[in-house]
C-alpha cells in the first residue's frame, strides 16, 4: 500500500471524536508542533488539513494541492522524517512532531545536493509536482544513501507526474550514490562562463524557483481582502432554467455577498477563433452540457466551500440530449445552437482526383479496397494544477485614453497557455480596448493544450468589476474535470484501394468530430 505510515498514523491519531476536535477547536486550543525546524503553533480547527494550514497561516505555498484526496501527491510533505499527504493529515495529528516542507529541503546538505540533480538532469518541467518529488525522494535517500531503480520507483508511487515521463527523476536520484560535493544552486540566469559547449544541456532558467518551491502558481496569490467564488453548475447535459429570486435569497444568506449571472457580462461569449464565438462563460436560459456554469455566488470562503448547490434558487426544465454526433445528424435531432440549425459547426472537404474518373468509381474498378474505422473517447488533459487565479477591477482607472478620460483597469492573473488570447477575448466580453486588459499569467501546472481556453477568467473579471473588490477562484479537481474543454471525440472512417499489381489508386478519409 502506498504510504502505509500515513494510513497508520490516521487509524491511530484520528481515533478522536470529530465532534469533539471541533469543539475543542471553537474554544481556541492551540496545537504546537516544529515546523522546519522552528516551534510553531496553529490556532486552527484540529480537523483542518495540514494542507491548508501551511499555506494559509504560514505562507509555505511551496506545498502544492492537486486533488485534495491523496491522489496525486503534490502536497507531499516530510513528518518524523517519513513522507506524507499534507492534505490527509488534520493539523492535529502534528501536534509534538516536527514537520519539514520544500522550503527548508537546502538547509540540508543532502536536500541541497538532491534540487542540483534535479537541476542537472532537467528533471523539472512545469515543476508542480517538484516539491512533492522531491520530499519523497529524501525520504527515501535518508533511510537508503544507494537505492536502486525499483526502490526509487517504489518510493515515488505517491506523487504523480505528467510532464517528464518520470524517467530524468529516477536518474537524478540514481546520481546522488556517485556524488561527494555539495555544489549550490545555480544562478536563475545562465551567465556566458556557464553554458559549456555546443550541444551541452543548459540548468532551466526558472529551474531553482521550482526546485525551493518559491515559484508561484496561480493558486499561491491570494490579494488582500479579496472575494471569493463559488460556481454554480447544472445537473443536466440540457435544460432550461430560470433563477427565483436570487437578490433576496442571497441577502439572506451569511457569508454570501451577491450572486453574479450572464447579464453581468456584457458580450457573453467566447472561443478560441474570433469569428465561432459561441460559449458563454454564465449560462443564460438554456444549458448544453453536464456543469455548465448558471450562476456564481460570491463571499467568504469558508461560507462557500460548504454551500450545497441544489441550495440555489434555480428551476430546470430537463430536456432532450444530443450526445452523440450520429444523433445530431440525424433527421429532426434537437438544434443544439441555433446558429447553426443543423448541429455542424464546419466543414471541410479535400479532393483530388488523378484521372477523370470519379473516386468511387474507381473504388468500384479497384481490384481490393480495405477499410477500417477507428473512434476515438474524450480524452481529459489531465494537468495536475486546476485552474485558479484573481482578478482585480480598478474602476478610477490606471490607464488615461487619448481624449484624456479615466479608463478603468482589470488585472487577471492566472494558469493560462494563451494570455494574448486572454487578453483579446476579455477585451470583447467587458467592451474594453485591449490596452485596458492585463493578464498575468502565472507558472502553470501542465496544460497540454488545455489552458488555452478561457475557464475561470471572465467569471473572476465580471465578480470584480460587480463587486468592486479584487475576485479569487479556485477549481477542484472534480469540477476542472466536469468543466473544461477536452480534446474531441472522433469517429474516422477511411478506405485504401489497389490495382491489380497492388499500386494504391484511392484514398478515401471522412471524419466526425464531436465539439
Amino acid at each position: 500500500m502506498r504510504r502505509p505510515h500515513v494510513s497508520d498514523m490516521l487509524d491511530t491519531q484520528m481515533g478522536m471524536d470529530t465532534q469533539a476536535l471541533e469543539g475543542e477547536g471553537a474554544l481556541g486550543q492551540v496545537i504546537r508542533f516544529h515546523l522546519n525546524g522552528q516551534l510553531k503553533t496553529s490556532s486552527s480547527a484540529p480537523v483542518t488539513r495540514l494542507s491548508d494550514v501551511l499555506r494559509n497561516e504560514f505562507g509555505l505555498t511551496g506545498t502544492k494541492l492537486g486533488c485534495s484526496a491523496g491522489d496525486c501527491g503534490l502536497c507531499t510533505v516530510s513528518i518524523n522524517e517519513q513522507q506524507a499527504c499534507a492534505c490527509l493529515v488534520p493539523i492535529a495529528q502534528v501536534e509534538h512532531q516536527s514537520v519539514m516542507t520544500i522550503e527548508a529541503l537546502a538547509k540540508d546538505p543532502l536536500g541541497k545536493r538532491l534540487q542540483q540533480a534535479f537541476l542537472t538532469h532537467g528533471a523539472t518541467q512545469c515543476g508542480i509536482c517538484t516539491p512533492g518529488m522531491l520530499m519523497a525522494a529524501i525520504d527515501l535517500l535518508q533511510k537508503n544513501a544507494q537505492p536502486c531503480e525499483a526502490q526509487v520507483l517504489d518510493a515515488l508511487a505517491g506523487v504523480l507526474c505528467r510532464c517528464t515521463g518520470y524517467r530524468k527523476i529516477v536518474e537524478a536520484i540514481l546520481s546522488l550514490s556517485s556524488l561527494s560535493a555539495s555544489p549550490a544552486l545555480p544562478k536563475s540566469k545562465a551567465s556566458p562562463d556557464d553554458l559549456g559547449h555546443a550541444g551541452a544541456r543548459q540548468a532551466k532558467l526558472d529551474g531553482q524557483a521550482k526546485l525551493t518551491g518559491v515559484e508561484r502558481f496561480a493558486a499561491d496569490e491570494v490579494p488582500k481582502d479579496c472575494l471569493a467564488l463559488r460556481v454554480v453548475r447544472s445537473p443536466h447535459s440540457h435544460a432550461h432554467f430560470a433563477l427565483n429570486d436570487f437578490v433576496v435569497w442571497a441577502n439572506q444568506q451569511a457569508g454570501i455577498k451577491g450572486v453574479l449571472i450572464a447579464k453581468d457580462i456584457p458580450f457573453n461569449r467566447f472561443a478560441i477563433f474570433p469569428e465561432m464565438r459561441d460559449q458563454p462563460a454564465l449560462a443564460e436560459t438554456e444549458v448544453r452540457f453536464l456543469g455548465e456554469a448558471v450562476a456564481v455566488l460570491v463571499g467568504d470562503e469558508e461560507v462557500l466551500r460548504s454551500f450545497r448547490d441544489e441550495d440555489f434558487p434555480v428551476r430546470y426544465q430537463v430536456r432532450p440530449a444530443v450526445l452523440e454526433p450520429e444523433q445530431a445528424l440525424a433527421a429532426g435531432a434537437p438544434i443544439v445552437q441555433s446558429r447553426w440549425p443543423d448541429n455542424v459547426l464546419c466543414r471541410g472537404r479535400v479532393l483530388r482526383e488523378a484521372q477523370p474518373n470519379t473516386l468511387d468509381q474507381v473504388i468500384r474498378d479497384g481490384a481490393l479496397t480495405l477499410r477500417g474505422t477507428i473512434t476515438t473517447p474524450y480524452i481529459e488533459h489531465a494537468y495536475l494544477e486546476p485552474e485558479a487565479g484573481y482578478a482585480t477591477w480598478n474602476s478610477a482607472g490606471l490607464s488615461v485614453s487619448v481624449s484624456g478620460v479615466i479608463e478603468p483597469m482589470v488585472s487577471v492573473f492566472a494558469c493560462t497557455q494563451t494570455p494574448y488570447m486572454d487578453r483579446d477575448e476579455l477585451a470583447n466580453m467587458f467592451k474594453l480596448k485591449p490596452e485596458q486588459v492585463r493578464i498575468i499569467p502565472s507558472a502553470v501546472g501542465g496544460g497540454f493544450g488545455g489552458k488555452l481556453d478561457l475557464s475561470i477568467q471572465p467569471l473572476l473579471v465580471a465578480a470584480a468589476r460587480k463587486f468592486g473588490k479584487p475576485t479569487r477562484l479556485v477549481y477542484g479537481r472534480r469540477e476542472s474535470m466536469l468543466s473544461t474543454t477536452k480534446r474531441h471525440p472522433s469517429k474516422l472512417t477511411a478506405s485504401i484501394t489497389t490495382d491489380e499489381v497492388g499500386r494504391f489508386i484511392a484514398f478515401d478519409f471522412s471524419g466526425d468530430f464531436n465539439t
